[in-house]
Parts: C-alpha cells; sequence; structure tokens
C-alpha cells in the first residue's frame, strides 16, 4: 500500500480501544506498523466481497500463470493474494514480487508466506511512484487497492511502469473503489458499502471515523477513467470481472494476441 503523507493519529482524540480508524483523525490514514497488525481482519470487514475478489484474482491466475510464472504485487500489503495464488497451485514452483512502501507490511507478508515452499520471493520496499520497478516480463501484474492511494497525476505512469515490466503474454488485474458518476447510484453504493460494514461487526463510529480518516487520502476514479487510464498506460482489452455498487475489478492483457 501507498505510505500517505506523514500525519498520526491525534493522542488527545484518538481512541484507546475500537476499531484502528478510530485511532486516525481527519485525512489522516496511513499504513502504519498498527494498521499493518490488523489489516487482514480490517480489510476483510472493511472491503465488501474482499474474500470473493480474492478468490477470483486467485483462480485467474489458472490461466494467466505458467509454471515457475512470475506474479507481481504493486501495494502487496500483507502477502494475501500472493498466499491465495500459491496455495492453489502448490505443485508450481513460481517467482512473486511483492513491492510495498511499508516495511511493517513486507514483514506481516513474509511470515503470511513463510511456509509456503514452491515460492521464490522478493519483497521490495519502495515508493512505486518515483522508483523505477526493478521487476521483468510479470506474468500477472497485481493493483489490488493501490491506484486509488496514488496521487491522481502518477497513476497512468505506475500503471505504464508496470506494462514495461510485463511479459508479451502478460496480464492486468486491478481492483479498485470506484466514484459512480450518478450522484443517486453514489448515495446507494455510500449506504451499502457502510451497511456492508456494519453486517460485519464494524460499529457506525468506526464507520464514521474511517471515512473521515480517508478524506483527501483515497480518491477513486470513475470506472470510465480507470479503463482509460490503464489503455492510456499502454494494457489493451480491458474488462470488468466484478462489480458491486463502488467497488470493482478490472483486468487487461499486454498485448491483443500475447506476442
Amino acid at each position: 500500500m501507498l505510505n500517505t503523507p506523514a500525519s498520526t493519529a491525534n493522542p488527545d482524540t484518538a481512541a484507546p480501544a475500537g476499531d484502528i480508524a478510530e485511532r486516525f483523525t481527519t485525512g489522516a490514514w496511513e499504513f502504519t506498523p498498527e494498521v499493518a497488525d490488523v489489516f487482514p481482519e480490517h480489510v476483510r470487514a472493511s472491503v465488501p466481497f474482499y474474500d470473493a475478489i480474492q478468490d477470483l484474482v486467485a483462480e485467474a491466475s489458472d490461466w494467466l500463470l505458467p509454471d515457475v510464472g512470475h506474479v507481481v504485487d504493486l501495494g502487496a500489503s500483507t502477502g494475501t493474494t500472493a498466499h491465495r495464488i500459491a496455495t492453489r497451485h502448490p505443485a508450481r514452483q513460481l517467482h512473486v514480487t511483492l513491492y510495498d512502501q511499508e516495511r511493517s507490511m513486507l514483514d506481516r507478508a513474509a511470515e503470511t508466506l513463510a511456509g509456503v515452499s514452491s515460492l521464490h520471493v522478493d519483497y521490495v520496499q519502495a515508493d512505486i511512484r518515483r522508483s523505477p520497478l526493478g521487476h521483468e516480463d510479470a506474468d500477472l501484474t497485481l493493483a489490488l487497492f493501490t491506484l486509488q492511494f496514488l496521487p491522481v497525476a502518477d497513476r497512468v505512469q505506475v500503471l505504464r511502469n508496470a506494462r514495461q515490466a510485463a511479459s508479451s503474454t502478460g496480464a492486468l488485474i486491478v481492483a479498485e473503489k470506484v466514484r459512480p458518476p450518478d450522484s443517486r447510484w453514489a448515495e446507494i453504493a455510500c449506504d451499502a458499502s457502510h451497511d456492508w460494514k456494519a453486517a460485519h461487526g464494524i460499529t457506525d463510529a468506526a464507520i464514521r471515523a474511517k471515512a473521515r480518516a480517508l478524506r483527501g487520502v483515497l480518491q477513486p476514479y470513475p470506472e470510465s477513467t480507470l479503463v482509460q487510464a490503464v489503455q492510456d498506460a499502454g494494457w489493451c482489452c480491458p474488462e470488468v470481472l466484478f462489480r458491486w455498487h463502488s467497488w470493482c475489478v478490472l483486468g487487461a492483457f499486454a498485448t491483443p494476441t500475447g506476442i
């Protein structure tokens, strides 16, 4: 995940207990070591159909990854996606490159993947906006809930760098929160997402705290803009693989024919 500008919870106003989101003030959300400690549980309760999206990505790897294939995860957080893919293909020798700006996230990823002997893993602590990507010939590039935390001006370049580091048969999967352009659907999407979180154990106070903490930090694209950004970066044949209100998974390929 991309680290946001340095700003932590205000100790005078942050709740000493409860959901991690309640420890951050307005516009102050960032991926701290404390967030890394609870991230798998937090994201699972915060992102509707998170496990279904992870299963979708892992299943797609059946077609998109050869044996000794190379998976690149831009904003890998705690390594959940790599673990899902690896456990689905225990007989394949896979190479995984995990990028994250936060060392605490990569440390948690190393714990997640410690028992997976079939993986060769490179852990890369880097800001993907500024650092050239150090891999090549990626068969499957992932950006799951990553672009939405990047400045809008940087997103196409990040996707372009990923395209340049992909193999000719490579694929891209992006998962994002998107912004419905019609205010009526946007209202429904917002309330439906809040209902999801409440049904999964997040209190109304924590839902409100997370929304405040994300102000100016999470900036969703409209779906059409996301598609255009992927195409502008050199990927082709974009296809929506999943959509639930504001949550979208998009797939694309490096070339039209894989040559």
